[in-house]
């Protein structure tokens, strides 16, 4: 049986229609987990109430506090009953009948964590020309999530997984990057499908560079800023990786600095001397400069941080 878990902030009606594009009645849908982070809508004490009334497997937990993605999806996966659990945004659309397609990959591969395509597309008609899935697996899941920069919001995962993992790094505030790491960590084995399964709505007037109004991706000083230490603190929480999962690792870090200062006042020469270093010595690369590299990313101002940071 299978527990979806939404994290939900002020997402207004766009919640409502991604809770019906997971197709409520479906019998292997056990529960639908909907984490409210401290919501400011006037709108949602209201909606909430017509969501539980309408829906009978929605569960709403409701927060008096605002602590971001990642907490708030911990909390709903660790509340979860189901076997296999299932993460998404919840202003996004699941195509129809996905969920039986993962959970079915999943038992007949007997793998523990499995990932499908994410795409932005403004033509909701293109939702349904998307049937057919090919599938390709791993058993070493750590490197072939780094090796197919694999983050996106369109996973399931055995609830055993989960709970070994532990979920998402609650030091950060966007949980994508840490629930992808640590998932790939601990998993046995992987499967992904370059089927379109989770797609982003845009208006007809957005594009890729110019995003939804309620998007955290649209603030890409928190995402360079969220990766950075996602990365940093997986790589000490992990010394014993293996060095070619840890250069992968160093390269996106390093790549990450280098996309955050390169429009800055604060850019210098050797800052792209570090990132070009970095492609051919990585780990040197990284134990040289990342005291410089920590101590940047803890003064930008404009970021949402959990927690304070050393930078040493």
């Amino acid at each position: 049986m299978i527990s979806v878990i939404l994290t939900h902030y002020n997402k207004g009606q766009l919640l409502n229609r991604t809770i019906e594009s997971l197709q409520p009645q479906d019998e292997n849908l056990h529960e639908i987990i909907v984490v409210d982070d401290c919501s400011t809508d006037p709108e949602w004490s209201k909606n909430s109430k017509y969501l539980i009334e309408t829906y009978p497997k929605i569960k709403i937990i409701q927060n008096a506090d605002n602590k971001g993605p990642a907490v708030r999806l911990n909390q709903g996966a660790f509340s979860a009953t189901g076997n296999y659990l299932f993460f998404m945004d919840a202003d996004d659309v699941l195509a129809p009948n996905r969920l039986n397609m993962f959970l079915a990959e999943m038992q007949k591969q007997n793998a523990d964590l499995c990932y499908a395509e994410k795409v932005k597309i403004h033509d909701l008609n293109e939702i349904q020309k998307h049937t057919i899935a090919t599938w390709q697996s791993s058993t070493t899941p750590l490197n072939y999530v780094l090796e197919n920069n694999i983050m996106q919001m369109c996973v399931m995962c055995t609830r055993d997984l989960f709970i070994k993992s532990k979920g998402c790094n609650e030091n950060i505030f966007i949980q994508d990057e840490s629930l992808a790491l640590n998932l790939s960590k601990y998993s046995k084995k992987i499967i992904s499908s370059d089927l379109h399964s989770v797609f982003v709505i845009l208006d007809e007037t957005e594009t890729k560079s110019i995003r939804g109004e309620n998007r955290l991706s649209r603030h890409l000083e928190q995402q360079h800023h969220d990766m950075f230490f996602t990365i940093d603190d997986f790589i000490r929480d992990y010394p014993d990786i293996a060095e070619q999962n840890k250069k992968l690792l160093i390269k996106k870090a390093i790549s990450t600095y280098w996309k955050s200062i390169r429009h800055t006042p604060q850019r210098k020469f050797t800052d792209f001397i570090i990132y070009l270093t970095s492609r051919l010595h990585p780990i040197q690369t990284w134990n040289k400069h990342r005291m410089k590299l920590t101590t940047y990313f803890n003064q930008l101002d404009h970021v949402r941080k959990i927690n304070s940071r050393e930078s040493n």
